[in-house]
């Protein structure tokens, strides 16, 4: 889908007339959602008292109306925070959003268009950019395609991003023993792109990690055959981490951002690697390999070993990592898990201040002992019980002393629609909390 943003002027024609409106500014007995279908434009009239229920309304006025022919909205937010106006655009994204096989074009007219419109419409743009991604089959996104799609996007653009690519033998001569048994079982080769955006030169570097298994079958461990197509979105977090790091250089934000995006497709086959296997991962700490369909901690470690050498001063890292993170937080919230008690508040009051909140787990050393291996410095599988919690702790054995934060997205970055761009919001909120209080 594409959408095009346009300032509204005085004579716009226009399909659909969405007001938007702060109902604490109006009278409370307002409705808060009012449609009219009948006329030209289709009004939809949306109120709430807190920024949550007026996006809540909002999408549920554009729900009532899709599938009905138009192509160009007005949205009127005069009646609202400027503050709420990023929130409300890629509200407006995602309520119409359409796959990339089934393209429906729209423009978007705007008004007012002051302080935050610039900064809306590109995170919204960064919204659909996401899901467009995630919901691209895997054929059309193996590892080296997809680093090729982000950097494509940054070039057009025009971005002040440095990429380096590390291909299939500069990751044999780094021995990232991690990402190299992953992608084993496939004839498609690894990839870790690395980008940079430095807009504070001599300040600190934040590092964002995404994992980015193009497809994930579990390899040997085979997955259940029921719905393993949806596992096609086994790399949001990578595609997370590049929107963020190309909407930093989007905006000119005094930061500096490091993105890396570990690509791999876990397949089995004759050359895969297997459970019992012992692996030695970039940072030389050996692996014994419980499963091979706890892949995904295997290349973000790996990653995360590699930004360490670039003399990042934070880590975070957000991935679709584990089934038991659904489990356990129901699709509400993503797990938190951290080493730094200030820096795992950064990242959960970024979920509070986006909407897209997160759940601080318990990080005890008994949940890291789970990962222990008797033949190996580490398993890769500390077992269901606690998975989400001793997985995000395998992670962050890769972190030694570096402030880190690990965001599962698993169970919010795709729904029965497919894609929902989780975590843009949260990263790009996190950002400038660093650009606040760190950079």
């Amino acid at each position: 889908m594409a959408i095009t943003w346009q300032k509204k002027s005085a004579h716009t024609p226009y399909d659909v007339d969405l007001v938007c409106r702060d109902l604490k500014t109006r009278n409370h007995r307002d409705q808060g959602l009012e449609i009219n279908t009948l006329d030209n434009p289709m009004t939809i009239v949306c109120q709430g008292g807190d920024k949550e229920e007026l996006l809540k309304n909002m999408a549920s006025g554009l729900a009532f109306i899709n599938g009905r022919e138009f192509t160009h909205v007005h949205c009127n937010m005069e009646e609202t925070p400027d503050t709420w106006w990023p929130f409300i655009l890629v509200t407006v994204a995602q309520s119409l959003y359409t796959v990339p096989y089934r393209r429906k074009d729209y423009t978007i007219f705007v008004s007012p268009g002051e302080t935050s419109w610039h900064f809306a419409r590109r995170l919204a743009d960064s919204v659909i950019w996401v899901k467009d991604l995630v919901n691209l089959p895997p054929n059309a996104k193996l590892p080296q395609d997809l680093g090729d799609l982000f950097q494509k996007r940054a070039e057009e653009n025009g971005l002040a991003i440095n990429f380096e690519r590390l291909e299939l033998n500069e990751l044999k001569q780094i021995q990232a023993g991690g990402i190299l048994a992953v992608s084993q079982g496939s004839i498609h080769p690894p990839l870790l792109l690395t980008g940079r955006y430095e807009g504070k030169p001599g300040g600190p570097w934040l590092g964002v990690v995404g994992k980015g298994i193009t497809f994930d079958s579990g390899g040997i461990s085979l997955k259940a055959a029921e719905n393993m197509g949806r596992l096609k979105a086994d790399m949001a977090g990578a595609a997370v981490a590049m929107a963020c790091l190309q909407l930093a250089a989007e905006m000119n934000w005094p930061i500096n951002i490091l993105a890396l995006a570990p690509l791999a497709e876990n397949l089995p086959d004759g050359g895969a690697y297997r459970p019992g296997d012992i692996i030695t991962m970039m940072d030389k700490t050996t692996v014994e390999i419980v499963s091979t369909d706890a892949e995904g901690r295997l290349v973000l470690a790996d990653a995360m070993t590699y930004a360490l050498t670039k003399s990042v001063s934070h880590l975070v890292d957000i991935a679709t990592l584990t089934g038991t993170n659904a489990i356990a937080l129901g699709g509400i919230r993503a797990g938190l898990v951290a080493n730094d008690a200030g820096w795992a508040e950064s990242v959960y009051q970024a979920g509070e201040d986006s909407l897209e909140k997160v759940w601080k787990l318990p990080h005890d050393s008994g949940y890291r002992d789970m990962n222990k291996s008797t033949v190996a410095d580490l398993k890769n599988s500390g077992g269901r019980a606690g998975g989400t919690i001793s997985a995000g702790m395998f992670v962050g054995h890769f972190a030694r002393s570096v402030p880190w934060a690990h965001v599962d997205i698993a169970g919010m970055a795709i729904n029965e629609r497919g894609a929902t761009g989780f975590g843009v919001l949260l990263m790009a909120e996190l950002m400038r909390i660093w650009m606040r209080d760190y950079a």
